[in-house]
């Protein structure tokens, strides 16, 4: 028993004692690395500074994203002959419009052209056609939006019906007062 108690102090000493030099040896190379990071860093400072401006003449710009391009970007015909192959088939893509087939850059302009030219004329026709519509709109049965207002509904007198609706209104849609009746009006 004795014996046992010798056999387990002198294994846990060695225990000790090997954790103890693998600290010093791991401490030593830790100075060691410490000397050499300090030689790194110098290098890696000049490394630093070429790889920086490699990469920013090779991307300039790289922190900001590409934007996209799209019709609305473009002010006049005169831009699109400065875009990219790239962009112009951005463009044609984004509108659903196929430029498989077109091998030239001068194709996808033509495009482009006629793509601006025709949104150009759909934006102005329906502006126009908006005008129009709130001019009908105005005229319009606030019920049934189909027939003209042509009735006036007495005690309140709004005129907001075609006399088809207004007859069957109980209760004016504006003022909520008893519609005693409803009398078809001739506009001149």
């Amino acid at each position: 028993m004795k014996g046992e108690l010798l056999d387990g102090d002198r294994t846990s000493r060695s225990g000790v004692l090997a954790q103890v030099q693998s600290e010093i040896a791991s401490a030593n190379t830790d100075d060691e690395d410490e000397d050499d990071d300090d030689d790194d860093e110098e290098d890696d400072d000049d490394d630093d500074e070429e790889e920086e401006e490699n990469v920013e003449e090779q991307t300039p710009g790289l922190s900001k994203k590409r934007v996209r391009a799209s019709l609305s970007d473009l002010s006049s015909l005169e831009d699109v002959e400065g875009m990219s192959v790239r962009q112009l088939k951005e463009i044609l893509a984004r509108n659903f419009v196929n430029y498989s087939g077109c091998c030239e850059k001068w194709e996808l302009v033509e495009k482009v052209n006629r793509l601006y030219k025709e949104n150009e004329e759909n934006q102005k026709s329906y502006g126009e056609r908006l005008q129009l519509q709130d001019e009908e709109d105005d005229s319009l049965c606030r019920i049934c939006m189909d027939a003209v207002i042509d009735c006036v509904l007495l005690e309140c007198g709004h005129m907001v019906t075609c006399t088809k609706c207004g007859k069957r209104m109980s209760e004016c849609p504006i003022c909520r007062q008893y519609v005693v009746r409803a009398v078809h009006v001739f506009k001149s």
